[in-house]
Parts: C-alpha cells; sequence; structure tokens
C-alpha cells in the first residue's frame, strides 16, 4: 500500500512564498520550501539588534533541537527583522534552522502575513497550515507544548 507524499499545506507555503520557495541555511545550504510538508512550522520573527531576541533564541534552540532529536515533525523557518543581509546571516549563524532569504520579497510579505508588531514572535502553524498559536514565544517552555500544537492545538489551551 503507497502511502502519498505529504503536500506542503496551503497556509505555510503561503507565507514562505509558495511550495519551490528556497530557504537558506547558516553556511549556505538550502532546502525547498515543499520540504516542510507534514511538519508543524513555527516562524521566528527575530532580530540580532533585539535584546530579548537575542535572550529568547538559544532558548527556542534547546527547543528546537530536542524536538528533532526525538524524531517530532517540527520546524522552525527565521524571518529576519534585521536591517540587512549582514546582521541576518551573523544572526543565522547561531540557529540551527533554516530562514526565509533575506533579499526574497517572502520576507517582507511573511512579516506583513505574520502581523509582526513586537519581536520576538513565534507563531506556530499546524499540519494543516492553520495557525495554531499566533504569540508563542512564552509557550516552549510549557510542558508537551509540542503535544498539543501537532493536536492543532494552543500550547496554553
Amino acid at each position: 500500500e503507497r502511502v502519498a507524499p505529504a503536500v506542503l499545506a496551503q497556509g505555510i507555503a503561503s507565507v514562505l512564498g509558495g511550495p519551490a520557495a528556497t530557504l537558506v541555511r547558516s553556511g549556505g545550504g538550502e532546502l525547498v520550501a515543499s520540504s516542510l510538508a507534514g511538519k508543524v512550522v513555527a516562524f521566528y520573527c527575530s532580530a540580532s539588534w533585539c535584546p530579548p531576541c537575542k535572550q529568547f533564541t538559544p532558548q527556542l534552540a534547546a527547543f528546537y533541537n530536542r524536538a528533532r532529536a526525538a524524531g517530532r515533525p517540527f520546524e522552525v523557518v527565521f524571518v529576519s527583522c534585521d536591517r540587512d543581509q549582514t546582521s541576518m546571516d551573523s544572526y543565522l549563524g547561531h540557529m540551527p534552522w533554516p530562514a526565509i532569504p533575506y533579499g526574497s520579497p517572502a520576507r517582507e510579505a511573511a512579516l506583513a502575513t505574520l502581523k509582526v508588531q513586537g519581536i520576538p514572535q513565534l507563531t506556530v502553524f499546524g499540519r494543516d497550515g492553520k495557525v495554531v498559536e499566533q504569540s508563542a514565544v512564552q509557550s516552549v517552555f510549557a510542558p508537551n507544548s509540542l503535544d498539543r500544537w501537532e493536536a492543532g492545538r494552543p500550547a496554553g489551551a
């Protein structure tokens, strides 16, 4: 029996600039947006010049690394609020997840779609592409937050 491959949910694809959009990793690696199909995706809007962001990034990285080590279907995508490419690239070096390229029109569009008003902002989308939690910065500290996100529920509910 064949299992149909997961398709990138429309809500997530629209933030990324489509399923064929390219995401970048620190050090120059790339991946295609469609590789996030079937995963809970958290968009991390942050900047290197923001002290609360710099404090939260290692905490999010620890959460992310635990989830990935456990084989959980979870991905974070960095959406930079930095003022230039160099700042973004340097900050991305502290992150184990991919980012929307700085020069991509999808980055500015994502910030608008995610309704970013303050940073850090972590917006979590369920596998179905619907927003599960608009502002999940505190939720990474909640027990079972990933279980709840996978079930399509906010961690705090």
